[in-house]
């Protein structure tokens, strides 16, 4: 009973951590006129949002292209449909879409 307990809060725990954004995982997708580069989006936005918890010695280490490059459906899942990141802060609903944006766009 006790280990059937402590499983169920672990998945509650989990859950909750990970709320919902809003955006639906089939809203996430690229336009073909999107203009979001690395360069004028990807930097900064990760720069202001991420590199506090993820520079180049955390996992993961945000601080290379090529990392979110890799993983755009766990990076999605985390700060695009879910609430789960940026952690101890809120982030603002449009912001979120254009990050799912670039990400479905391949983060160029």
């Amino acid at each position: 009973m006790f280990k059937l307990l402590t499983l169920s809060c672990l998945v509650v725990t989990a859950c909750a951590t990970n709320a919902p954004s809003g955006i639906a995982t089939s809203d996430v997708t690229c336009p073909p006129d999107s203009t979001l580069t690395y360069a004028n989006f990807g930097e900064i936005f990760v720069a202001d949002n991420c590199l506090s918890c993820h520079p180049s010695k955390a996992r993961p280490d945000l601080s290379q292209l090529s990392v979110i490059q890799n993983n755009p459906q766990s990076l999605i899942k985390v700060a695009v449909t879910g609430t789960s990141m940026p952690k101890g802060t809120s982030m603002a609903i449009g912001d979120r879409e254009l990050l799912g944006e670039w990400l479905a766009c391949g983060a160029p």
